[in-house]
């Protein structure tokens, strides 16, 4: 099943909004519940691309930590789109 661009990037959108959910999610119910194992247990994945283009030099880092509470939050967010 092929999907089009735009159903690509609403998926993309709807994936990050709820990383972003589950992330804040997690660590309130961690400090409020003491529930660390939400938390606690974290992966970090970092991306550091950099290039030099003679006018242009860039160098980024990015570093997104995904826990518990953050793929719950993604689930959730793929589940409910696969809803809508």
């Amino acid at each position: 099943m092929a999907r089009s661009s735009s159903n690509v990037w609403r998926l993309i959108l709807i994936l990050f909004i709820g990383l972003t959910i589950g992330t804040i999610a997690g660590e309130l119910l961690g400090k409020a519940f003491q529930l660390h194992w939400l938390t606690d247990a974290w992966t970090p994945i970092v991306w550091n691309p950099a290039g030099d283009l003679g006018m242009v030099k860039y160098d980024l880092h990015l570093q997104v930590k995904l826990n518990l509470a953050s793929l719950a939050g993604m689930g959730l967010a793929y589940w409910i789109s696969t809803k809508m």
